[in-house]
C-alpha cells in the first residue's frame, strides 16, 4: 500500500462495520445494493486529504455477509497514472456484516499530493458473496481541480481541555498581488472561535470566514499573512482539510 492511501476507517478506526437502523427494502435490487458512494470534500485540489465513504443496504429479510473491495486511481486527461500522482494498492478485503433489511457504512482517506495532475480520483466499491459471486458495484469520481496561487497553513498552537488557540499562515504563490483577502473555511469539530487578532472573524455553525485587517490587507506575490484565533471546543478540535481564498480553493501547506 503506498503513501497515498490514509488508514481505511470501516465505522471508525478499529471498530466493528456499523448496522444502521432496519429500513424498509423496497428501493433494493438484488441482495446487496449500494446506495450512495460520495466524498467529503466533495470537489479537491492537491495537497488535500479526502475521505470516500460507502453506504450499502441489505435487501432480504435475513442476515447477510460480504467481502468489501475498495478500489482507487488517479485519472487524467490521457491513460496511466498523472504525472505526480502515485498508484493506489487496493486495500485487503473487509468482511460486511448485515442485520435483516439493515445498512453499513465504510469510509477511507486518500492524500492527493501536491504535485499530483490527475483531473479525478476514481473509486470503486465491490460487495462479493461467500462464493465470489458479484452482489453490488458502483464507480464515483471526485473532481480534482488546480489550487489557486495561494496557500494555507493552519497550526494548533495550545490545546487544553475545552479550549484552544490557533495560527493560520496565507501565502502568495501567485505573480501578482492579492489586495484584500476573504479565507472561508470548515471546521470538521466542533470549535467555536471567541477572540482573534490580525482578521475579523464571522461564524455561522461551522463554517468560518476570516477577513483582512486595515494594516494587512495586501500581500504581495510570495508574501505572506498570519493570524491567530482562540476559542472552545467539547468533542473534537480537528483542524480544517480545506480552505478558498476570495473563493477560489488553496493549496493546503
Amino acid at each position: 500500500m503506498t503513501a497515498a492511501v490514509a488508514a481505511l476507517a470501516l465505522a471508525g478506526a478499529g471498530a466493528a462495520p456499523a448496522m444502521a437502523a432496519p429500513a424498509a427494502a423496497a428501493a433494493c435490487s438484488g441482495t446487496i445494493d449500494i446506495t450512495s458512494l460520495t466524498f467529503d470534500p466533495p470537489a479537491a485540489t492537491p495537497g488535500q486529504t479526502v475521505t470516500a465513504t460507502i453506504a450499502a443496504q441489505n435487501c432480504t429479510d435475513q442476515p447477510q455477509s460480504a467481502s468489501v473491495l475498495v478500489v482507487a486511481r488517479f485519472v487524467g486527461s490521457s491513460p496511466g497514472i498523472p504525472a505526480g500522482c502515485p498508484a493506489i494498492d487496493p486495500l485487503p478485503p473487509q468482511t460486511a456484516s448485515f442485520a435483516p433489511n439493515g445498512g453499513y457504512t465504510a469510509s477511507q482517506g486518500y492524500l492527493i499530493f501536491s504535485g499530483c495532475t490527475a483531473t479525478a480520483l476514481e473509486v470503486t466499491a465491490r460487495f462479493t458473496g461467500a462464493a465470489g459471486a458479484l452482489l453490488a458495484t458502483r464507480t464515483a469520481d471526485l473532481p480534482i481541480t488546480a489550487a489557486a496561487p495561494c496557500a494555507v497553513t493552519y497550526r494548533t498552537t495550545s490545546e487544553r481541555p475545552s479550549g484552544f488557540t490557533a495560527q493560520v499562515s496565507i501565502a502568495n504563490t501567485g505573480s501578482g498581488a492579492v489586495n484584500g483577502w476573504s479565507l472561508a473555511f470548515t471546521y470538521p469539530g466542533d470549535q467555536r472561535i471567541t477572540s482573534a487578532s490580525n482578521a475579523t472573524i464571522r461564524q455561522h455553525g461551522a463554517a468560518v470566514t476570516a477577513g483582512n485587517v486595515a494594516g494587512n490587507a495586501s500581500i504581495a506575490p510570495g508574501g505572506t499573512v498570519t493570524f491567530g484565533f482562540a476559542g472552545r471546543w467539547r468533542l473534537s478540535d480537528a483542524a480544517p482539510t480545506s480552505f478558498t481564498l476570495n473563493g477560489a480553493a488553496c493549496a493546503v501547506a
